[in-house]
């Protein structure tokens, strides 16, 4: 029976531990500080937490519903609102607790330090534990900018939000990434004028073109101001809060500057080994999630695949597996991707841009969902879904979406992306009325001018 070590409590270390343990290995988890790492305790759930309290209290303003007020205090408790998210996230702790707990795992909490491939100590207690197999699962931290040092107080990191006590009057947000259109939408809702500033051509960059220009126009429609194409060139602090001068000659005055330009490796446990790193200071691990030590794994934000939970969940159960005596190579080519901010916005395979670049012709099919009922009932019109098929062979090879419940149904797609399923058949799909999923069909027939529902032909 082998002995796994797994260093990082997250969704990669978490799951990696309960993997190796289900299929009969003996398991130490180590975590320095919470259960869940930074998707439970300071980023995916209290984030969606927040959002979705904030966006019941913003339908009952009138801002969705053009229907009579059923609230009367039109402010936001900020300390009930934490509590709420505190409450949320202490429960998901103890669940997660007493299921590894339940299944067989030791757990410590500790600051861990890789000695070789074999010893790991604890720097508390300076314990040497052993181990078969290391799986580094260590996730990330908010990337410093070093002229934009994190001060906690006025220029702070994602991580820093939760300690926040009062509302501020406005925040300047450096990132429009996932995680900074994420959090201009929470201090919107909260009353806070914010203004994103984005060092690329559009904001969220790293979406379908179509997907950018859309969230634009939503930010404009809620008085979410953005700069893009800038860098801020100087950064002055007064009583008054700090007075941010941009690239293009602008000067923005905000309560607080939140920097959300991304995520560095947490590796300083590893510094007595020779692994391998990459450009950006990621573990360099190969397509069985194995480092160039051997015996030692590494899965989730550290090795810089994908900086997402649901990537790691899977990267944590192949590592695991392989890491026990399996062989199994990781798959990336399906990832559905989701960010949840004016509305919520989901992708999976290739974007437009992209699939061109590749050499594919294609067709596209847009619908939005302004003509579908449901979306109506729930006040949620914005967005659209946008389709892709290779013209060639009529499969679909990307999917994008921005609009209500978003994350929810790109699945379908991501299925159809993964299977290769053609436009037609899923066209020929019958789906239940009424849903948002329509708005898929609806999308696939646009491709072949075929949509019932769709005007603009």
């Amino acid at each position: 029976m082998k002995n796994i070590v797994v260093i990082g409590g997250g969704p990669a270390g978490y799951v990696s531990a309960l993997t190796a343990r289900r299929v009969g290995a003996n398991v130490t988890l180590i975590e320095r500080d919470e259960l869940g790492g930074t998707c439970l305790n300071r980023g995916c759930i209290p984030t969606k937490t927040i959002i979705h309290s904030l966006e019941i209290f913003d339908k009952s303003k009138n801002l969705k519903f053009d229907s009579k007020k059923f609230l009367n205090d039109e402010s936001v408790n900020i300390q009930a609102l934490m509590e709420k998210k505190d409450s949320v996230v202490e429960t998901q702790r103890k669940g997660l607790a007493m299921l590894l707990k339940t299944s067989g795992i030791r757990i410590i909490k500790d600051d861990a330090e890789l000695l070789d491939s074999k010893r790991i100590r604890l720097k508390q207690t300076s314990e040497i534990i052993s181990a078969d197999r290391v799986i580094i699962a260590t996730g990330s931290r908010p990337a410093e900018i070093p002229t934009l040092r994190f001060d906690g107080s006025r220029i702070i990191s994602s991580d820093d939000v939760w300690k926040i006590k009062e509302i501020p009057k406005s925040i300047a947000i450096l990132g429009a990434g996932a995680i900074g259109v994420e959090f201009a939408w929470i201090f919107s809702l909260l009353g806070s004028k914010v203004t994103l500033i984005e060092l690329m051509p559009r904001i969220l960059p790293m979406e379908d073109e179509e997907i950018s220009v859309a969230l634009e126009r939503l930010f404009k429609k809620r008085k979410i101001d953005f700069h893009t194409d800038v860098k801020i060139e100087d950064l002055k602090k007064n009583d008054e809060g700090l007075e941010i001068l941009l690239s293009n000659g602008k000067k923005i005055v905000s309560s607080l500057l939140l920097v959300a330009v991304g995520r560095a490796y947490n590796t300083e446990l590893t510094k007595n080994l020779e692994l391998k790193f990459g450009k950006k200071g990621e573990v360099v691990v190969d397509d069985y999630l194995r480092t160039n030590i051997e015996d030692i794994y590494a899965v989730g934000d550290i090795n810089g695949k994908w900086l997402l939970a649901h990537v790691a969940y899977k990267e944590g159960e192949i590592a695991a597996k392989n890491a026990t005596g399996s062989n199994i190579v990781m798959d990336y080519s399906v990832i559905p991707s989701t960010i949840f901010t004016v509305s919520e916005v989901a992708s999976v395979g290739l974007k437009e841009k992209e699939a061109s670049e590749k050499g594919f012709k294609i067709k596209k099919g847009i619908f939005p969902f302004r003509a579908i009922g449901k979306a109506h009932a729930i006040g949620e019109i914005d967005g659209f879904v946008k389709v892709i098929t290779d013209s060639a062979t009529d499969t679909i090879i990307g999917a994008h979406i921005i609009g209500p419940k978003a994350s929810e149904i790109i699945h379908e797609l991501s299925l159809a992306v993964k299977l290769k399923v053609k436009a037609k058949e899923l066209k020929e799909l019958i789906h239940s009325h009424p849903t948002l999923s329509e708005c898929i069909a609806e999308a696939v027939a646009d491709i072949y001018g075929e949509a019932i529902h769709k005007l603009d032909r």
